[in-house]
């Protein structure tokens, strides 16, 4: 069967679920042919959202491939580079059974199964690991408080790309220095045979990047707005550097001119949802319920799974239905435990519903862990306040 005809069999689950399971191919001696057949059927399902069928079919295709003759299987390996390691991709081509691992982990990872995702990755040797390997790695390392071996992933998808600009913020984050982060940059030019990347002018721009998130990092953030502003006029109107600029903004309590940013953001892509929940907070202590209303009814038809979004249905309705807002900020963490939003509301929410005061100090201390932030300190004040009046 010709390539073309194979990918369009396996864009959907149920049309790839009939040539999986024809007659033809049950009675095939081929096992190679059993497992690329596997793998496309598991990528259409991850593609559909199908987690826990695409790794047990994954797990088929790792069965198969484990009996591929050795001349077969070793000719398989031979080209890696053939094949991309995207759950997403419709290349058919040998089978590679590190990247199949890969799709494994990535299922586990969506699931917030971090320690069976761990498991599949750490089975593929550190030489073989691709940027996207090494990039999920470190999230899992991180989500799993391993911060050591987070540190070395992170810096493994910045030897392997410099523009990894996830991998950047997140070293930063982690308390690695930025002269350690930009070193990396340098150590490119061995894999590329390129001159080094901190010699070339036009990246020197990165090196700011790095002191800038660095800065933010360490909570000196006018020097981090200072750097940041220096960037914006290298690239104006980049919707990366205004968000960050307003987030912080946000963080130091300057409300005019991060909702300024915010709103210079939503005009040039009214599809963005980044920080937008930071927005929402900022125009609710404005007290513009208008644009509020509108904010979240954007939202809403933009992805309705993120946690901004659930931040922001927060916000609007606290003065609706506290515990209905609590819940929503609850559901926010739950998408992602490190969306430090969501910790503010749900302390904030805990402490005027007088639910439970234990529930709004851990909430508030659990976004200080993440970031320092004023508003977290705030809450944790008005609960100290609470406790000396009572």
């Amino acid at each position: 069967m010709c390539r073309r005809i194979k990918s369009q069999l396996f864009s959907t689950t149920n049309s790839g679920s009939f040539l999986v399971s024809s007659a033809t191919v049950s009675l095939e001696t081929s096992p190679q042919l059993k497992a690329e057949n596997q793998i496309l059927l598991g990528d259409a399902l991850f593609r559909e959202r199908e987690f826990r069928r695409a790794i047990h079919t994954y797990k088929q295709a790792l069965h198969y491939y484990k009996i591929i003759p050795k001349q077969s299987s070793a000719s398989s390996r031979s080209s890696l580079s053939n094949r991309s390691s995207s759950p997403n991709s419709f290349n058919i081509s040998a089978i590679n059974e590190n990247e199949v691992k890969f799709k494994i982990a990535s299922c586990h990872a969506t699931l917030n199964e971090t320690r069976a995702a761990l498991v599949e990755m750490e089975g593929i040797p550190s030489k073989a690991r691709t940027l996207q390997m090494s990039l999920l790695m470190a999230k899992l390392y991180r989500s799993s408080k391993h911060t050591r071996l987070a540190i070395t992933c992170y810096k493994e998808c910045l030897r392997h790309c410099p523009f990894v600009i996830e991998a950047i913020v997140a070293l930063a984050e982690l308390g690695v220095a930025a002269k350690d982060v930009i070193s990396l940059f340098s150590q490119v030019s061995n894999r590329s045979g390129r001159a080094p990347l901190d010699h070339i002018d036009s990246t020197r721009w990165l090196q700011r990047y790095v002191e800038a998130q660095c800065c933010i990092a360490s909570n000196d953030y006018k020097g981090g707005l200072e750097l940041f502003g220096e960037l914006l006029q290298r690239f104006p109107n980049n919707i990366h550097i205004l968000l960050e600029i307003a987030r912080t903004e946000a963080i130091i309590g300057k409300n005019d001119e991060a909702i300024m940013n915010f709103e210079k953001v939503r005009s040039i892509d009214p599809y963005v949802v980044t920080y937008m929940d930071e927005y929402a907070m900022l125009l609710k202590t404005k007290g513009d319920f208008s644009k509020l209303n509108k904010l979240v009814h954007d939202l809403l038809g933009i992805d309705p799974t993120r946690p901004e979004v659930f931040v922001a249905l927060s916000v609007l309705w606290e003065k609706k239905d506290e515990r209905g807002a609590l819940s929503y900020a609850e559901k926010s963490i739950r998408i992602d435990e490190r969306h430090i939003p969501g910790y503010i509301m749900k302390g904030t929410f805990t402490l005027v519903t007088k639910a439970d005061s234990e529930a709004a100090v851990i909430a508030f201390r659990g976004a200080q862990e993440l970031r320092a932030d004023l508003r977290s300190y705030q809450g944790l004040v008005s609960f100290l306040f609470g406790i000396l009046q009572n």
